[in-house]
C-alpha cells in the first residue's frame, strides 16, 4: 500500500521518459510508483515519394501508425519496462491507443507477457471504458494477482452517489475486493478545482479500505507561447502547493501525490508533426523554471545550461543524472562554441530525460522529507 510519502508520476511512454526512470537512483525508485501512459509511434515519414509532392492521406497515416504499434512497439513493451523499472509495482494505462481493437488486443498480448517476464503491471480502468475493455481485463486478471486501478475523472466526481454505485458495480463483476483495487482521481488540466474534486472524492464510500487512493493533476503548459525568448520564466506547480495545502487537512485519506512531470496532462496528438523547441524546463520547489529556446537551435541548450549551473536555483550536478547532464553540457558550452562542428548539444529526447529524470529526483525528494 503507498501513502502520502510515494510519488506516481504520470509519464507518457517514450524514449525521454523510459530513460529518466532508468536512471533514477534505488533511493528515488523505492518511493516511486509510475504510471505509464501507451502512446501511438508517430509516422515515420509523412510522404509517399522521396521528391515529397504527395503525401499520405489521414487514413493511410492512421493504418500506418497501427501497423507499426502492432508489430514493433506492442512485442517489446515489457521488456522494456523490466528495462527501465525492474519488477517494481508500475500502473499502465491503454487508454491513448487508437482503436478498441488494437486496446483489446495490447491489454492480452501485453498482460500476458508481462506475467511471463516479471514485470508488476496494474492495468488501469476508466468507469467509461467499454465492455471488451472490461472483459479483456477481467480475464487478465484470473493469471495475475495485482489488482486494477480505477481511473475517476472529474465529471464522475459530480455526483459521488452514483460514482459509489458504479464502483460496487465494478468490484462485483470483477469479483475483486477494495483492498486490491486503486483510486486515481485523475483532474488533468483543472488544478484551480483542486480543493473542489478533492472534497468530492472524500465522500466516495469506505475510502478508507481501498488499496490505495491517489490523486493527480498536471498544470504544466501544453506549449510554451507564454514564454519569451531570452525571458526566464517561473511557472507555478499548482499541483504541487493544492497537495500541500491538503495534506494537513482534518480528512478522512490523505492521498497519494500524482502528477504529469514537465508535460501536459493532454496528449495532443497533432503536436507530434511539430518539431519541438530546444526550451529548458527546469523544476524548482514551487515553480518551474522555464528557458525557452527554439527549433533546430540546440546551442541553446548549452547556453541555458551554462547559465542554470551558475544560478542558485541548480541543485547541483550530483543531484540527480539529469542534473549530471546538464552541468555536463554546460562545461561543453564553450568548446561549441569555439567551433560548433565539434557537436555535442544532445538532442531534444536526451535534454527532456534530464528535465523529467531532476522532476522525478526532486518531487520524491520533496515528498519524503515533508514532515
Amino acid at each position: 500500500m503507498l501513502n502520502s510519502k510515494h510519488y506516481v508520476p504520470i509519464l507518457k511512454w517514450k524514449h525521454a521518459e523510459q530513460n529518466a526512470l532508468a536512471t533514477l537512483t534505488d533511493e528515488c525508485k523505492n518511493r516511486i510508483s509510475p504510471l505509464i501512459e501507451l502512446v501511438m509511434p508517430k509516422p515515420r515519414y509523412l510522404f509517399k515519394d522521396k521528391d515529397k509532392k504527395v503525401r499520405k492521406t489521414p487514413e493511410e497515416l492512421f493504418h500506418e501508425c497501427i501497423t507499426t504499434f502492432r508489430t514493433k512497439r506492442l512485442p517489446v513493451i515489457p521488456d522494456e519496462i523490466i528495462k527501465s523499472w525492474g519488477s517494481k509495482s508500475t500502473f499502465i494505462d491503454f487508454s491513448l491507443l487508437y482503436t478498441l481493437e488494437l486496446k483489446v488486443e495490447s491489454i492480452k498480448i501485453i498482460l500476458k507477457k508481462a506475467v511471463e517476464c516479471g514485470a508488476k503491471l496494474i492495468p488501469l480502468l476508466n468507469l467509461s471504458d467499454s465492455a471488451e475493455i472490461k472483459n479483456e481485463l477481467r480475464q487478465a486478471l484470473k493469471n495475475h494477482t495485482n489488482g486494477i486501478c480505477i481511473r475517476i475523472i472529474s465529471d464522475d466526481l459530480e455526483d459521488t452517489n452514483k460514482l459509489n454505485e458504479e464502483l460496487d458495480i465494478i468490484k462485483q463483476y470483477f469479483n475483486i475486493s477494495q483492498s486490491n483495487i486503486d483510486l486515481l482521481v485523475d483532474l488533468k488540466e483543472k488544478g484551480e478545482h483542486y480543493r473542489k474534486y478533492f472534497n468530492f472524492s472524500q465522500e466516495i464510500k469506505a475510502l478508507a479500505r481501498w488499496r490505495n487512493l491517489i490523486f493527480a493533476c498536471g498544470t504544466f503548459p501544453e506549449n510554451l507561447s507564454e514564454c519569451k525568448i531570452d525571458e526566464p520564466k517561473l511557472i507555478p506547480r499548482i499541483e504541487w502547493a493544492s497537495w500541500l495545502d491538503i495534506k494537513d487537512a482534518q480528512v478522512k485519506r490523505i492521498p497519494t501525490f500524482a502528477d504529469y512531470a514537465v508535460r501536459s496532462p493532454i496528449f495532443n496528438e497533432k503536436l507530434q508533426f511539430f518539431r519541438s523547441t530546444t526550451s529548458t524546463k527546469y523544476t524548482l520547489e514551487n515553480n518551474w523554471l522555464i528557458l525557452k529556446g527554439e527549433v533546430n537551435k540546440f546551442g541553446i541548450y548549452l547556453a541555458n545550461a551554462k547559465l542554470l549551473i551558475n544560478d542558485k536555483n541548480f541543485y547541483g550536478e550530483k543531484f540527480s543524472s539529469g542534473d549530471k547532464f546538464i552541468a555536463e553540457k554546460a562545461r561543453h558550452f564553450e568548446t561549441y562554441m569555439k567551433n560548433p562542428k565539434v557537436g555535442g548539444t544532445g538532442n531534444v529526447p536526451m535534454w527532456l530525460t534530464a528535465f523529467i529524470n531532476h522532476h522525478l529526483t526532486l518531487t520524491a525528494h520533496q515528498i519524503a522529507n515533508l514532515p
